[in-house]
């Protein structure tokens, strides 16, 4: 289809939305339309719509949705828009934004054993509204992050020792489909929709949009933890804590204990010079003011901490509210997701590869910083995953407990930069694959969430073993591919083209 044909489409679509609901749709140069179209967390996120619908009801988008699919337009969904993958949330003027940003409603039902709550507002939010009643629910861990895409993904949180994935706890989901109509469904056995169900845990959004979610809450109080940073000299010490929490009896072990290691690579202004730093960001759940999960940690010599924000907290949510300093929406940003044993060697490997090269292949790159983030698969998560049913992510606690689920993130200021930090990223990885597979340490997961654009994470669910259930269901709820097709997506469901009659 020509560039000039999807432009037409979307004019068409936008006009349509327009007419039937004009309070909801935001054209350019107005303030709504530059508000909804840019937040977004990374700039090469950011694009132009034709227009933005914002609806405020599931029947409005289900309303909308009908025009969209009458006239042909591409479209985009965006909850919090954290994904840095272009096309996760957004789409040119060849198609309509949909932004979920009214979707904020939060509810708890009459024993409050659930939460309700819409895809459009950020876990910080929930987090606050929740605590007062001495609840909380297993969402993301940056409070800046937006429910919908957390959810749709898996959700990592600092309760997975005792809950799991976020998604495991989602108990029902309100759903508008490809043809508009909306639908309730719930985990309960016999559920009409027993197997959307199934593809919703961890599915992104090939199956629908999602307009709120019932998810379990639990009782919490007080917790220790925090965010710790450290200096260039703490590498040692840092990366022994690190070793240890994972060994066999380590703090990985108790399913109270949650950490995200992180190692940063700057570019000091002025200076030129490059500086590693490191970053713990753990929690224990509970009033242990030195739990012993944590030990190594907090072990480290204090001339060592440039920053520490670690204590015990009457309020738990004092600790994904520390995250809050390192949200930026002003810079591009790329993501990719590895998956190793957590052993030093493939720790070391990943560094050296990814880190240090950067320093000679990427040194043009202004304003450039380099992450390689350790996300601990522990025993207990995976554990209690399987305890509530598992989730088409496949994972398995004797195979893949004791690996990180590992982020590597560039981070950079200038948009004729985005070229060579792609290629150096899917450069990095290659090798860092190569280098593991030798030593038997490298696992083919692929966290969607964590995922960079060319990734391909549900091929690697199950070891592939779920496509060909996702494939059915996706067409049985998407008989004309619709969503597969017009609507963007951050990652590929597959590779396999679709045989349909344009729309």
């Amino acid at each position: 289809m020509s560039p000039t044909s999807l432009k037409a489409k979307a004019t068409a679509a936008c006009a349509a939305l327009g007419a039937l609901l004009p309070a909801q749709v935001y054209w350019p140069n107005s303030d709504e339309y530059t508000t909804a179209s840019t937040e977004i967390w990374s700039k090469t996120c950011v694009l132009a719509p034709e227009c933005v619908f914002e609806p405020l009801t599931a029947r409005d988008l289900g309303d909308g949705i009908k025009l969209i699919r009458e006239h042909g337009s591409k479209f985009a969904v965006r909850s919090g828009g954290h994904m840095p993958n272009p096309g996760a949330q957004s789409v040119g003027d060849d198609g309509v934004m949909v932004s979920m940003s009214r979707f904020d409603g939060r509810s708890l039902s009459g024993d409050k054993s659930v939460l309700s709550i819409g895809p459009g507002q950020r876990w910080g939010e929930v987090y606050d509204w929740l605590a007062p009643h001495g609840l909380a629910v297993n969402g993301g861990r940056y409070p800046m992050v937006g429910v919908g895409g957390v959810l749709v993904g898996g959700g990592i949180g600092y309760f997975a020792g005792e809950r799991g994935w976020s998604v495991d706890d989602v108990v029902a989901w309100q759903v508008v489909l490809a043809d508009g109509s909306m639908v309730e469904v719930t985990t309960a056995e016999g559920d009409p929709f027993e197997d959307l169900a199934w593809a919703l845990r961890g599915g992104h959004n090939y199956f629908g949009i999602v307009t709120r979610f019932d998810m379990r809450t639990f009782a919490v109080g007080p917790a220790y933890g925090g965010l710790t940073v450290y200096g260039s000299m703490a590498k040692t010490t840092y990366f022994d804590a690190v070793d240890a929490y994972m060994a066999p009896g380590g703090g990985a072990d108790d399913p109270r204990s949650a950490i995200n290691a992180i190692t940063t690579l700057q570019r000091a202004d002025g200076t030129g010079e490059w500086h590693y730093g490191y970053i713990s960001a753990h929690m224990y759940n509970g009033d242990d003011p030195s739990p012993r999960a944590l030990e190594n940690f907090t072990a480290i010599p204090a001339e060592h901490v440039v920053m520490d924000g670690s204590g015990l907290h009457r309020e738990w949510t004092a600790i994904p509210n520390m995250m809050n300093w390192i949200e930026s929406r002003d810079s591009r940003q790329l993501f990719w997701e590895i998956t190793f044993r957590a052993d030093r060697r493939a720790v070391d490997i990943a560094h050296e590869v990814f880190l240090d090269s950067a320093r000679n292949e990427l040194s043009d790159v202004e304003a450039l910083t380099m992450v390689v983030s350790l996300q601990p698969l522990t025993r207990p998560w995976l554990r209690a995953s399987k305890a509530k049913g598992g989730n088409l992510l496949g994972l398995d606690p004797d195979k893949d407990a004791g690996s990180f689920a590992t982020m590597i993130i560039s981070t950079w200021q200038n948009a004729r930069d985005d070229e060579a930090v792609l290629a150096f990223t899917q450069k990095a990885s290659k090798i860092i694959e190569e280098k593991l597979k030798k030593l038997d340490l490298f696992n083919p997961f692929v966290y969607l969430n964590d995922a960079g654009r060319d990734q391909k994470p549900f091929e690697s669910y199950a070891g592939g073993a779920n496509l060909p259930r996702l494939r059915a269901i996706q067409a049985k709820y998407d008989k004309d591919a619709f969503l597969k097709d017009y609507l963007q997506h951050g990652v590929e469901l597959s590779s396999q083209v679709s045989e349909h009659e344009e729309l």
